[in-house]
């Protein structure tokens, strides 16, 4: 005779111990991931806020300098170069802001000698590093019709008619992602500086 209590199934069988390990190690892996997500997101959104951040120290730079333009000696889409009095204990400075292409700050160079237009500038503080575009236009009016991307530019965009600048600014953001800051932004220029 078999004893009733060695028949006794209060225990965990080989099978469930397993199964049981699996469904949990699954468990396990899909928290991991979604943990592994979380952290990712957070880092691109931190980098990307520090981004726009800087972005936005530059736009108010740029509309500081534009809107203090006493007069504009040249310009591209890429550079320009022009007069301006900081204030009034100073005499007016020659200032260049210009980006070199792809991978390159934008610089802002205060007692500037690149007054030609023609020669490349070099030197300066930088502005705004990881850019991945920038654009100058000078407008003669708010709409994109009158605009040009060199200045002066024949009889029309003179220092007499040019009376804004669009500027559009996208810098890189985590892991090389455009993020646009100024799309464009106009600054209207102070016509009682003498521009």
């Amino acid at each position: 005779m078999i004893n009733s209590k060695a028949i006794n199934n209060r225990g965990f069988t080989l099978i469930e111990i397993i199964t049981a390990i699996a469904v949990a190690a699954i468990i396990a892996v899909v928290a991991g991931m979604g943990i592994a997500e979380i952290a990712k997101a957070y880092i691109i959104s931190k980098k990307n806020a520090q981004t726009a951040q800087h972005g936005q120290i530059t736009i108010a730079r740029l509309k500081k300098e534009f809107s203090s333009i006493r007069a504009i000696t040249c310009g591209s889409d890429k550079s320009i170069t022009y007069t301006i009095k900081r204030n009034t204990s100073v005499p007016e400075d020659t200032t260049t802001i210009y980006w070199s292409g792809a991978d390159n700050p934008l610089y802002l160079k205060t007692n500037s000698n690149c007054i030609d237009c023609v020669s490349p500038c070099s030197g300066g503080d930088i502005l705004a590093g990881n850019v991945s575009a920038f654009e100058l236009k000078y407008c003669t009016n708010a709409d994109d019709i009158n605009c040009s991307t060199t200045f002066p530019n024949g009889p029309v965009y003179t220092p007499a008619t040019v009376l804004l600048i669009k500027f559009t600014l996208k810098l890189k953001g985590f892991e090389g992602a455009s993020i646009s800051i100024a799309n464009p932004d106009i600054v209207i220029l102070n016509r009682e500086t003498g521009l």
